[in-house]
């Protein structure tokens, strides 16, 4: 990496509240991925939907045993690291990845008893937006999500599964749906809901799938919206689907590989309705 990199990728990263280009080697998240994060959308200079990542973050800490997090702390830096973001980047949109890692440890994977978390912070342009009047085709991936009760709906460093699945995903789809044996769970990057019997349904996320932001908005605020198992016969009879994640908020779905959806005419409302409730 020459200088000239060096200084961007500063730049865009903090560690533990500094600018800094490195992490130290015998970090867990990076041996183990024993780390887990969250994707941030930035507005304005504004973070949309803290509660909702600032809920997935103690979560998260908890069911990996992480010590509990500071959560006012990681705020002020994470808005410390905007103002600095947007007055570099001239621009105050963004996304924002906060990684969380155990920190360093002995040899092995033994957790130390007492960690020293570390934060990591670092910065990303958000993309021109794109056009999704006319819905998103998506592919249907070969590759599994990974099977782990314990960890089931978290957003955790062990993503190598959704590495594999993305290479699978054809080029004019936005992502691309993982299933277990014949029951689907989520995309790589996004979370599915299907019209069927008159409500919408998303998987259930008690073996695998990660519990993303906007799905957790969806079933606390949408009353048609609800949990089911969906099998890819139920997919392929739905007669509406969505996608969601933090980023692109919730969009229409017009095909999954040779399967057809009619645009659901309320998408715009109701995508408008979780942008309002963003701050």
């Amino acid at each position: 990496m020459n200088s000239k990199d060096n200084n961007s990728q500063t730049a865009n990263t903090w560690l533990n509240g500094r600018s800094c280009d490195h992490i130290v080697t015998t970090d867990r998240g990076l041996l183990y991925g024993d780390a887990f994060f969250t994707t941030i959308k930035v507005s304005g200079g504004r973070v949309e939907h803290w509660a909702l990542h600032a809920e997935r973050l103690s979560f998260s800490a908890e069911q990996l045993g992480f010590p509990s997090l500071d959560l006012t702390m990681i705020q002020s830096e994470l808005l410390g690291f905007i103002r600095e973001q947007s007055t570099i980047s001239e621009c105050s949109d963004g996304v924002v990845r906060l990684t969380i890692t155990r920190g360093s440890g002995l040899r092995g994977y033994k957790a130390p008893a007492k960690p020293h978390l570390q934060r990591i912070l670092s910065w990303s342009a958000l993309k021109a937006p794109r056009n999704f009047d006319s819905g998103v085709s998506l592919s249907l991936c070969r590759t599994p999500p990974s099977i782990n009760p314990l960890l089931a709906g978290l957003k955790h460093c062990n993503r190598l599964a959704e590495v594999l699945a993305t290479e699978e995903i054809s080029a004019n789809c936005f992502d691309g749906i993982m299933s277990l044996n014949d029951k689907v769970i989520c995309g790589t990057k996004s979370n599915i809901y299907f019209y069927r019997n008159d409500q919408w349904q998303t998987p259930r996320l008690d073996q695998a799938g990660v519990n993303g932001t906007v799905r957790r908005w969806l079933l606390n605020n949408q009353p048609d919206f609800v949990e089911a198992q969906i099998t890819h016969k139920d997919m392929a009879s739905s007669r509406y689907c969505l996608v969601s994640n933090a980023i692109v908020g919730i969009i229409p779905v017009c095909t999954i590989g040779a399967t057809h959806y009619e645009l659901f005419p309320g998408w715009q409302e109701l995508a408008y309705r979780y942008r309002q409730s963003a701050f």
